[in-house]
């Protein structure tokens, strides 16, 4: 059984992203880090009507990843997200993979126009 999700690039585009097993190593391979954190933004809980979150690289600044404008625009903070993310759901203590990936994403390719769509296989 895979577990679906969305993924962002910093290139602008975003796909769903099929990962074998939905855990902790599968999500830093996913992204390319070594160290992750998840993110939750009231902006994100407004834009996607359910606590999503995002999946970041926790050292993407310090390894000069290329910024992600999406990723940093959700976050809100001011401070960049750096490297590529993927979404998932905070269920109480855990992290869950979204409800919907494709809903998710429409939702993104709705608000954000200029992203781009891979199919990903």
């Amino acid at each position: 059984m895979a577990f679906k999700t969305v993924k962002l690039t910093t290139d602008d585009t975003v796909s769903i992203l099929e990962l074998p097993v939905w855990n902790l190593d599968e999500w830093e391979k996913a992204i390319g880090a070594d160290c992750t954190e998840h993110v939750k933004t009231q902006l994100m809980l407004d834009l996607f009507g359910e606590m999503v979150v995002m999946i970041v690289d926790e050292s993407g600044l310090c390894k000069r990843l290329p910024k992600n404008r999406v990723a940093s625009y959700l976050y809100g903070c001011g401070c960049p997200v750096a490297g590529d993310v993927i979404f998932g759901i905070l269920d109480g203590p855990d992290i869950t993979p979204p409800t919907s990936a494709e809903s998710l994403m429409q939702t993104l390719k709705f608000n954000f126009r200029f992203l781009k769509e891979r199919t990903v296989t």
